[in-house]
């Protein structure tokens, strides 16, 4: 990726296409030839939805992060500000923002974004990430290689492991000062580094910043020793996973997705992930789910996705099958589920201000009534996100609450929240009705 130019947008942003030769010299817009947005359509075999092609352009979904195509590398941001026009600040802090989500979900370690929420991200999200796959195996270097034992087949002047005969007559019989032997060796010379020199190799010239070059040359220097092997990301997955690798999953979760940009393939769309792209609906499920649990403590269990239930039945099959985004549960004293507390849904969307009810919509209500029928629950909660304030300093945070009617005993709360994109810490949780 050496010399590709980087394209930023955000997600639902339409990319202009230019004609060839008429690319514009120093513009920093975003903007896509012909060939690179035909490229980029046939991401959609892969996932679908992820982009389509309107008059002059390209219109790109909810997914965010990176795709590598063969000219440019497309960097998609999260939308996180309020009003339409697109700004320097709002790049930074969306950024920050999908940095800040992976990290609290626990998608990607990314420590320092992790430690300084509100930090303000200027660098590619690629430098980014490469950055955190360095900072990971520089720490696992210094924590000492994994080692195991590996095979080895050679001509030694002493038997050592088991003496070959048939590989001994084939080899040394012109040599008889030397022994074909079989033996076991333990070593960090193994497919486990083996992967992480190769995702080093692999993005060695994609680094832009000079801090980043710098962390690379050092922990190149501490792999080293390690043979240069070509390594894929099918290849890194089907390494054994066990509790003695355990402290190599974060690093090796960094090799498969780095060595997924590396395939030449991918602009052929042949690949069987489309560069590091997350759905933003799945990811903010995750990052509400995360502040729940960090903030209910031993109390409440959280269950993302589920329980899943009928709302009717048509004969003895069930129909309307209900699935919450999440669940929050009363704690028994041995652990187990007791009681249904409360339900949630995350709701990727932009609240308005200025719309009616805040413009939340009434099918999300419904939804949610359906939940508190079936799965008998008096409090239930719609999550969206905290946008970044508009010019007139609205920060777009309702404060109401629906009210349904009913008996004193089963009256049922539906409260409208929003949680905070930028801050990983305590006090970015979700706050009680």
């Amino acid at each position: 990726m050496d010399g590709l130019r980087t394209v930023t947008v955000l997600e639902h942003e339409v990319i202009p296409i230019v004609e060839e030769g008429c690319a514009p010299d120093g513009d920093t817009r975003a903007w896509l030839s012909e060939v690179e947005a035909q490229a980029l359509l046939r991401l959609n075999d892969l996932r679908r939805g992820f982009c389509q092609r309107l008059s002059g352009g390209v219109k790109l979904a909810q997914y965010c992060g990176i795709v590598r195509l063969a000219t440019c590398v497309l960097e998609v941001l999260p939308k996180v500000g309020m009003d339409d026009a697109r700004t320097a600040d709002e790049l930074e802090h969306s950024r920050g923002a999908l940095l800040a989500m992976l990290h609290s979900a626990h998608q990607v370690i990314v420590t320092k974004v992790g430690a300084v929420p509100q930090q303000s991200v200027r660098a590619p999200l690629l430098d980014i990430f490469i950055e955190a796959f360095l900072l990971c195996a520089l720490d696992q270097a210094r924590r000492g290689m994994l080692s195991r034992y590996v095979s080895h087949a050679d001509d030694l002047p002493v038997v050592k492991g088991r003496f070959h005969a048939h590989g001994h007559i084939r080899s040394n019989l012109a040599r008889p000062h030397l022994l074909h032997c079989e033996y076991d060796e333990f070593t960090s010379d193994n497919p486990y580094n083996h992967a992480i020199r190769a995702t080093l190799d692999a993005c060695g010239t994609w680094v832009r910043r000079a801090t980043t070059k710098r962390l690379w040359f050092e922990t190149h220097a501490r792999y080293a020793s390690v043979s240069p092997v070509r390594m894929s990301t099918v290849d890194v997955a089907r390494l054994p996973r066990d509790r003695t690798t355990r402290r190599y999953e974060t690093v090796l979760t960094w090799c498969e997705w780095l060595l997924a940009m590396n395939s030449p393939a991918l602009s052929a769309g042949v690949t069987q992930t489309p560069g590091l792209l997350f759905d933003m609906n799945k990811l903010f499920e995750a990052y509400v789910s995360g502040l729940e649990e960090a903030k209910t403590g031993d109390t409440y269990i959280v269950h993302r996705q589920g329980p899943v239930k009928a709302l009717a039945s048509q004969g003895d099959a069930p129909a309307f099958l209900l699935k919450p985004d999440i669940t929050i549960w009363n704690a028994a004293p041995d652990g187990s589920a007791l009681s249904i507390s409360r339900v949630l849904d995350a709701k990727w969307k932009r609240l308005d201000p200025q719309g009616s009810n805040w413009g939340v919509d009434q099918s999300d209500v419904y939804q949610l009534l359906a939940y508190a029928i079936r799965y008998r629950c008096r409090k239930l909660e719609l999550i969206y996100p905290m946008l970044l304030p508009t010019a007139d300093g609205n920060t777009g945070n309702p404060n109401f609450t629906i009210l349904v009617p009913g008996g004193e005993s089963d009256a049922i709360e539906v409260c409208v929240k929003t949680v905070p994109l930028w801050r990983t810490s305590e006090s970015g949780a979700i706050g009680q009705c």
